[in-house]
């Protein structure tokens, strides 16, 4: 019953909608796949502590970011946060969208030359949110009852537009640099089915859809502006 080795999906299926951690989610369709496919450590074959270690060790790189985590709880508690407040305040004409405009280019610039960084990480969460709120008008600190709770859901939509940022612009500008992982996983692909094409042809045509998830980005910004100068305006009215 060869299907039975989809079981993994179903428990990633089900994982999701019980809103489990991801981590453990994904371990454990692993490990059900693993089983179901009998891939046993002390067996025949890989077993699945020794694919899971492999998976870990070809991918450690990525854990490099704790390293970053330090350095930033110091920046953080010496003041990093309200430096960013005070500086986008100074700024007359910043509103969040075009702040985020203006990070979506950057993070899209950074990636493209091949500088792959946790961008959630090291620039959203300690730099680009403190920046975003104040520019919104907003407080990341709210006080109670309904007209508190209205703030804090426009202080989430702000924190989700600048998370989304992030990531429009790492997921469509990594592939602009033709020595990126994604962009050589297209190239073997594409080889094993018998189409020889070359690094940088995908990367140049990967720019159509980085400016296409550029200009969607920008007219969500700029929804976003609309969005909060309603509710502005709407507090201010009698």
């Amino acid at each position: 019953m060869e299907w039975l080795r989809l079981i993994g999906v179903a428990v990633v299926i089900a994982g999701f909608a019980l809103r489990l951690r991801v981590t453990v989610v994904v371990l454990a369709a692993g490990i059900a796949t693993g089983l179901v496919a009998k891939q046993l450590d002390g067996g025949f074959g890989p077993g699945i502590l020794a694919t899971l270690g492999q998976a870990f060790v070809n991918g450690r790189i990525i854990t490099l970011v704790v390293l970053a985590l330090p350095v930033l709880g110091l920046l953080e508690r010496y003041g990093l946060q309200e430096q960013c407040r005070r500086m986008i305040q100074q700024i007359g004409a910043a509103t969040a969208g075009r702040l985020l405009i203006a990070y979506h280019l950057f993070r899209t610039a950074v990636v493209a030359v091949g500088i792959r960084v946790s961008g959630h990480v090291i620039f959203t969460r300690p730099i680009v949110m403190p920046m975003a709120l104040p520019a919104a008008r907003l407080a990341d600190e709210t006080d109670g009852g309904p007209a508190g709770e209205e703030r804090v859901a426009d202080v989430d939509r702000v924190k989700a537009a600048a998370s989304a940022s992030d990531n429009y612009a790492n997921f469509f500008g990594q592939n602009l640099f033709f020595g990126s992982p994604g962009v050589a996983l297209v190239v073997k692909n594409l080889a094993d089915n018998g189409h020889v094409v070359s690094a940088l042809l995908v990367a140049k045509l990967a720019i159509p859809m980085a400016i296409a998830s550029f200009l969607l980005a920008v007219l969500q910004y700029s929804l976003l502006d609309k969005w909060l100068r309603r509710r502005r305006a709407g507090e201010g009215s009698p």
